[in-house]
């Protein structure tokens, strides 16, 4: 019965699907999963990778699908349609590329990049700290808010790579203690790595170890 007024619906589409799976058939073919030969640093295969090693302070970030196609329709339903469900999907995909390409380190806790309060008042929660959250259950890992985002913090959306990196400099802060910890940092999409690059400054200042970070998915020039 419940299905019937609450029916499972595909995490990139809307469409009404059977239970148990996340995905119609047709989204399923328009996901575009990193793979390959991959930069270790910035996680795209090579034959995209543009970061050369762009000199952000987190030790290496990986994604588990190209920001396009099916994974881009997710993130924005999640996001702007206000799904917080679709943090399931995200983060076990997340979780099984983590524990992937991350085994054999030790992470301390996980934590995620902040959002502008007025932001997150509008959409009623934070989506990098809901993917943290579950990341950090499945993981067996204790999740911690360990940053916090400045006022006078403007979209990064219409930015170049250059005003990308300007305008998150100084934008965040460390607000517990993590010294000589290794912190995983999480968030949905990964451009030029300025967020997370920045984040994870702040988190070395503050006596971090080791910053890793992991996103959902991650853009590529077209």
């Amino acid at each position: 019965m419940i299905s019937y007024i609450f029916p499972n619906k595909c995490v990139c589409c809307g469409k009404i699907i059977v239970e148990k799976i996340s995905l119609c058939d047709e989204c399923r073919k328009r996901l575009y999963r990193i793979e390959g030969n991959i930069c270790r640093y910035c996680g795209r295969e090579q034959a995209y990778c543009t970061c050369k090693r762009a000199g952000n302070a987190y030790e290496r970030n990986v994604s588990v699908f190209r920001y396009d196609g099916a994974a881009a329709d997710a993130v924005k339903r999640f996001k702007m349609g206000k799904i917080p469900q679709i943090s399931v999907y995200i983060s076990n995909e997340m979780s099984m590329l983590i524990e992937r390409e991350y085994d054999g380190i030790s992470f301390d806790c996980v934590t995620f990049v902040p959002m502008a309060r007025i932001k997150e008042m509008r959409r009623g929660f934070n989506h990098a700290e809901l993917i943290a959250k579950r990341i950090a259950d499945n993981l067996g890992m204790p999740m911690r808010p360990l940053l916090k985002r400045r006022f006078g913090f403007y979209s990064q959306k219409s930015l170049n790579s250059a005003d990308r990196f300007k305008n998150v400099r100084g934008k965040f802060r460390a607000v517990k203690n993590v010294r000589g910890m290794t912190v995983l940092l999480i968030d949905d999409v990964i451009t030029t790595g300025a967020t997370l690059g920045e984040c994870a400054g702040q988190l070395k200042s503050a006596g971090a170890a080791a910053v890793f970070g992991a996103t959902f998915a991650s853009t590529y020039k077209k």
